[in-house]
């Protein structure tokens, strides 16, 4: 079970490694030929898009949708395929409403976004980048909702490639399109827009390979639809209060000026970059394997399931914790400081990266927790606990903004992310008792001090003074071949499946 889990969890993270490295590529481009303003202004309004798309596609839906669609698959798959050809259906209905009046109401949206950008006259800048991507909502929800199906079939590959494609086409752009425009923004828009499309279609061939039958209803009695809307009623909100999270640092981000904001998105981006690779490939391929379980009746196995992703988080993600801490400054100024990208946005990014790190590790444990709530059906507890933890996000940010600036704003973000895993972890236990805590907390201690002894080594190796890619290179690889070693040392059994996995 473990292998299997861990295979498929391994497909996940190739296709999210993949999509991160050209996203890399990506934002290179974009700082070596886009100033800091037209960086601020395109990522101020590609916010909401993507807010919107947790809500409505890869967030709540998903979450919904992907438990019931697991337990129409025992009926067989004639029902199942209708029941999301209906999911379908009324997903581009609700979408392509939002869409219509989110062009249409465009400047009064990024005044809210962005209000620090009123005074600086980039709110019609930003209306207009917001209206040409305002469209790939449709696509990405229907990419969504494919993306759901083919995962419940145990098809993780082409689901994983999708999201590459879009950085494909940024690329592209960047690289023989904006350069040729008055208005480079236009370009940028316009590559979110073919990326969409794009990963519509590079998942379209494997979802009929596996017989899906599109069927052109809409049936608000369903008695599975009926099941997914109210359970992602509140799936929804609790999206929104995370996602709200992400705006109010916007907002207070604005408010610091348009590079602060620019700050905040490149530390996002190499956070996000071992967040999704491992916690969010784990909560990808735990939903779906847990609501199995569930369905089966066999509790046990769900327990175990959890277990074993929650182990695998502190074993993968606690050594990227700390080589964060130690070495990203680095890392921002090799891959980014170029061009318009300056030292001192170097500075500040490294600041909001090193506090967005101290969360890393709970950040990811949340996706396979949360999981497990949606698989049991139960999409209020998340919400509540989210709800809790958005308050007390908004009150730190206000606290930790002035002393900090961009780097009070990550620890709030972090700080958040702590109480809401402990929180929903207790309930959780009180719940379904339970789940082998012992074994995990051995394995928290035993990565954190092989973390800890490898963070001393890097900053000594950094302390030798080489070039910055030296520094880099040398000391991932360095550092990793150390955190094995020592992981052999103290008998973390986790390598051990981990090896058999991929060297089978």
């Amino acid at each position: 079970m473990y292998e299997k889990f861990t295979r498929h969890a391994s497909i996940v993270s190739f296709g999210i490694f993949l999509s991160r490295v050209l996203g890399f590529v990506r934002d290179f481009l974009l700082a070596h030929f886009f100033s800091k303003e037209l960086r601020g202004v395109f990522f101020a309004a590609w916010v909401i898009p993507n807010t919107l798309r947790m809500l409505l596609g890869e967030g709540a839906l998903s979450s919904s949708f992907i438990p019931v669609f697991v337990r129409y698959l025992k009926d067989g798959r004639k029902s199942a395929y209708q029941l999301a050809s209906i999911v379908i259906n009324l997903l581009l209905i609700v979408s392509l409403f939002i869409v219509f009046f989110g062009i249409i109401f465009a400047p009064i949206i990024c005044s809210i976004v962005a209000p620090g950008f009123i005074n600086l006259g980039l709110i019609p800048s930003m209306a207009l980048v917001l209206r040409i991507i305002f469209p790939y909502l449709t696509l990405i929800c229907l990419s969504a909702v494919i993306m759901g199906i083919l995962n419940s079939l145990e098809r993780f590959g082409p689901p994983s490639i999708a999201p590459v494609m879009l950085n494909i086409s940024f690329i592209a752009f960047i690289l023989f399109v904006c350069g040729r425009l008055t208005n480079p923004l236009f370009g940028l828009s316009l590559a979110v827009l073919i990326g969409g499309i794009l990963q519509v279609l590079i998942q379209a061939p494997a979802l009929f390979n596996e017989g899906f039958g599109y069927k052109p209803i809409i049936s608000l009695s369903h008695p599975g639809v009926k099941e997914i809307g109210i359970k992602m009623l509140p799936g929804l909100i609790g999206f929104a209060v995370y996602q709200v999270n992400i705006a109010v640092d916007t907002i207070c981000a604005s408010l610091i000026g348009p590079s602060a904001i620019s700050s905040l998105y490149y530390a996002n981006r190499l956070i996000d970059l071992p967040l999704a690779l491992f916690g969010t490939a784990i909560g990808i391929v735990a939903l779906p394997s847990i609501s199995r379980s569930i369905a089966e009746n066999n509790m046990e196995e769900a327990k175990k399931t959890l277990n074993w992703a929650a182990r695998l988080v502190f074993v993968i993600i606690l050594p990227v914790m700390v080589g964060f801490m130690i070495l990203g400054k680095e890392i921002i100024s090799l891959l980014f400081e170029h061009g318009e990208f300056s030292h001192s946005e170097t500075n500040s990014s490294y600041l909001a990266l090193f506090f967005y790190a101290l969360g890393l590790v709970f950040s990811c444990g949340i996706k396979p927790v949360v999981s497990f709530f949606y698989a049991l059906g139960d999409t209020k507890t998340p919400l509540k606990v989210a709800g809790f933890c958005m308050v007390l996000n908004i009150i730190l940010n206000l606290l930790f903004v002035k002393p900090l600036e961009e780097g009070g704003l990550a620890l709030a973000t972090s700080m958040s992310c702590w109480i809401n895993l402990s929180i929903l972890t207790i309930i959780l236990k009180r719940r379904i008792g339970l789940v082998g805590g012992r074994l995990v907390l051995k394995t928290f201690i035993k990565s954190l001090i092989a973390g800890i002894i490898m963070g001393i080594f890097l900053y000594c190796f950094l302390k030798i003074g080489l070039h910055k890619a030296l520094n880099v290179g040398g000391g991932i690889a360095l550092s990793l071949a150390l955190y094995l070693f020592l992981g052999k040392i103290f008998g973390l059994s986790e390598f051990v499946t981990l090896r058999k996995t991929f060297l089978r």
